[in-house]
């Protein structure tokens, strides 16, 4: 009885950051303006399927699910954040920065770019290839992320 009790709490333990951090629905018109716009400009022909606000650590968040299967986060401003492609679609180009498409059509012949999101300094992108890229926005290779938060000293 003790270890189905523990294994209980165990589990209950284990799902409550899942459930901290899950968006709470809301509506389309909830969305910043500038969430909006974006959507107005580059899903214009895609139904959103589901909306959702998250109140995280790194403040407020958006996060848009298409009826295609695109998705695309905001920040609490509205600017995006991620944008995921449909699968067996890209990225639309005109949010893609142009040193870093030029840069993928030129080193990776006939891939596309599947996901993109913005990152301090820069951006990662997917290809469809399953490739992943850091990047500046001007298309130099970012510097990889320190794992453990400090250099190696010898």
């Amino acid at each position: 009885m003790k270890r189905i009790f523990a294994s209980m709490l165990i589990a209950f333990a284990a799902s409550v950051p899942a459930t901290i951090h899950a968006g709470t629905p809301i509506s389309q018109s909830e969305l910043p303006k500038a969430a909006l716009t974006f959507i107005n400009k580059y899903f214009s022909t895609d139904h959103i399927r589901k909306v959702e606000k998250d109140n995280g650590r790194r403040g407020t968040e958006y996060e848009v699910d298409f009826t295609s299967g695109a998705e695309a986060e905001f920040r609490a401003d509205g600017e995006w954040k991620e944008v995921k492609a449909a699968k067996g679609n890209a990225i639309p180009a005109a949010i893609i920065p142009s040193a870093i498409a030029e840069y993928v059509n030129t080193n990776f012949k006939g891939q596309s770019i599947v996901e993109i999101s913005r990152k301090r300094g820069g951006y990662e992108v997917e290809l469809s290839n399953g490739s992943e890229l850091r990047l500046t926005e001007d298309a130099k290779p970012m510097q990889p992320r320190n794992q453990g938060g400090r250099g190696h000293r010898r």
